[in-house]
């Protein structure tokens, strides 16, 4: 998340609107007890703020992801949100026992567990312990989670979000902006749940799976119905029904789009990362498949008056595939300059590079690249150099896995490029 956005302002707003509603902005009078009461109401109000506005951020509708510079930036803000309420409501608990503290032990006991008449309190656990449970594969507590248990206990989020409500609503000085939040917590939670996955998404069928390397194939999707309107370089979320799948039948899973707007067919690329991945490149020609989006801002609105470089690692190539498919598509030269540099550990694993360097010769003002790490070492500011000479002065388009994003900004940054001027995109679901 290296810059603000519009929609920024909206989550600011709306963590201070319930702090004001309740008074809480307030002069306070700076005694110890007061302060202490002060900060446990304050750290409950936004532990409550946080989880409703995590929870509207799950939404997931097709360009809201806007105004947060793309939904992968909107799942940065959904997820540290979700660790801010857990933390927050931590911090709330300490507070609470703290304020007993003062006169005893057994008076902090008592706050923290005043007996099982007392249901407010007992939902505010039940609340805190929920939220453990969903979070708990976020932050590695049991090891690294699988895709599919991830999302089974992320189910588990609206009764925590019910719960946070059941416990503030009695104790809350203003009750207005749990209801405006909580309603629109509500409708996101059913719209992800319930309603998107009947009304959400386009129908597809595949049409064909074109091998690219041993690891990596494109689905061609024949649309059934409504197609799928897109721009250059976004994703989708692909649910495949193929019922001889080994894993993944019904589940969904982010792909990048990989055809140009306006094609036959919808083309994405899928690389064998996950179990569900893997099962993909056996799916059966003719199955149905659903996808829901387009999603994300990749490519979309960056400075127009600079010459860009394109650096794509593996299957992160697959945006930067779509947006020369789009060039071709169209007759259009590349305006301003561009250079894509594909980053790839061997030939064979350099997915589309052969098509990729055929329609560069029908695209003018656009080069391509192939630096391979087996030949080539790591990359380097030398081989970006030899290749483009004047490469510290454009703006960077990076896409792949983190360690190859980290590793380019890192190389970037000792050349004097600033964060301004590098924009990446990588899948980073938890």
């Amino acid at each position: 998340m290296n810059r603000l956005h519009r929609g920024d302002f909206l989550l600011l707003l709306a963590l201070l609107v319930p702090l004001w509603a309740g008074g809480h902005l307030a002069p306070i009078i700076w005694e110890r007890d007061e302060v202490i009461r002060w900060l446990t109401q304050v750290s409950g109000v936004l532990a409550l703020t946080c989880m409703l506005l995590a929870g509207i951020l799950s939404i997931r509708l097709p360009h809201i992801d806007r105004p947060f510079g793309g939904l992968i930036d909107l799942w940065r803000r959904h997820h540290a949100l979700g660790a801010a309420a857990l933390l927050l409501a931590i911090v709330h608990v300490w507070l609470v026992a703290a304020g007993g503290l003062g006169h005893s032990v057994a008076s902090a006991v008592h706050r923290l567990f005043p007996g099982p008449d007392h249901w407010p309190i007992l939902a505010g656990w039940g609340a805190l312990v929920v939220l453990v449970i969903v979070l708990a594969p976020t932050f590695k507590f049991f090891g690294e989670p699988g895709y599919a248990r991830w999302k089974r206990l992320h189910v588990l989020s609206g009764l925590a979000l019910l719960l946070g409500v059941v416990h503030a609503w009695p104790l809350a000085q203003a009750t207005w902006p749990w209801w405006l939040l909580g309603i629109l917590a509500l409708a996101a939670y059913l719209w992800r749940k319930l309603l998107s996955p009947r009304i959400g998404r386009h129908d597809y069928r595949v049409d064909g799976v074109e091998r690219l390397t041993p690891t990596m194939v494109e689905l061609r999707l024949r649309p059934e119905g409504r197609p799928l309107a897109h721009q250059p370089a976004q994703f989708v979320y692909l649910t495949p029904f193929d019922p001889g799948l080994a894993n993944g039948q019904g589940e969904e899973h982010p792909f990048t789009i990989a055809s140009a707007p306006g094609e036959e067919y919808l083309r994405v690329g899928i690389k064998a990362l996950g179990d569900g991945s893997r099962a993909l490149q056996t799916i059966a020609r003719d199955s149905p498949v659903q996808v829901e989006g387009p999603y994300g801002t990749f490519l979309q609105g960056h400075n127009r008056k600079r010459p860009a470089i394109w650096l794509g690692a593996g299957v992160g190539v697959t945006p930067f595939v779509s947006a020369v498919r789009t060039l071709a598509h169209e007759g259009r030269s590349a305006d301003p300059p561009v250079h894509l540099f594909q980053l790839a550990d061997r030939r064979e694993a350099a997915a589309y590079h052969d098509e990729l360097e055929r329609l560069a010769e029908t695209i003018e003002h656009l080069d391509v690249t192939l630096h391979l790490r087996e030949r080539d070492g790591l990359l380097s500011a030398d081989f970006l150099r030899q290749h483009c000479s004047n490469f510290a002065s454009a703006e960077f388009w990076i896409c792949g896995p983190g360690v190859v994003d980290s590793y380019v900004r890192g190389l970037l940054h000792a050349e004097g490029v600033p964060n301004a001027r590098i924009h990446s995109e990588a899948f980073h679901l938890l």
